[in-house]
């Protein structure tokens, strides 16, 4: 028999691989911004600054406009995730996470034997057959 809907253990290390992969994403928006807000802001107001002419003034103001858009980008995905990571970064949810994953091990390992090969093995021996 093929099963249709998916093991429990695909589902809790569904959910463990998206919360590690909030906390990745969110990390990385936040180097991100503050890369965008302390050296590339600075970097493109001194461009602008000494620009020779209008047209290099342009280009510049060109590659703010483009920064600043990626730096939103960022930024939006830091508001999105963070209420999640922060949630998972307190004590009580973080020890509450890993018994997720040691109980994630524990479950597929119940799971291999539950739907794995069984086979019976008598626990006494046939006096019969001596």
């Amino acid at each position: 028999m093929k099963q249709t809907k998916p093991r429990p253990s695909e589902v809790l290390e569904n959910f463990l691989n998206y919360i590690d992969e909030c906390r990745t994403n969110y990390q990385n928006a936040v180097n991100a911004v503050e890369e965008a807000d302390k050296k590339e802001l600075i970097d493109l107001v001194h461009d602008i600054e000494f620009a020779k002419d209008k047209l290099e003034r342009n280009r510049v103001a060109t590659r703010f406009q483009r920064s600043r858009l990626e730096r939103r980008k960022n930024k939006d995905i830091v508001d999105e995730l963070e209420d999640i990571v922060k949630f998972f970064d307190e004590l009580n949810h973080r020890n509450t996470l890993n018994k997720m994953r040691q109980l994630l091990t524990k479950q597929k390992k119940t799971e291999e034997y539950v739907h794995g090969e069984r086979e019976y093995k008598p626990r006494m021996a046939k006096e019969a057959e001596s």
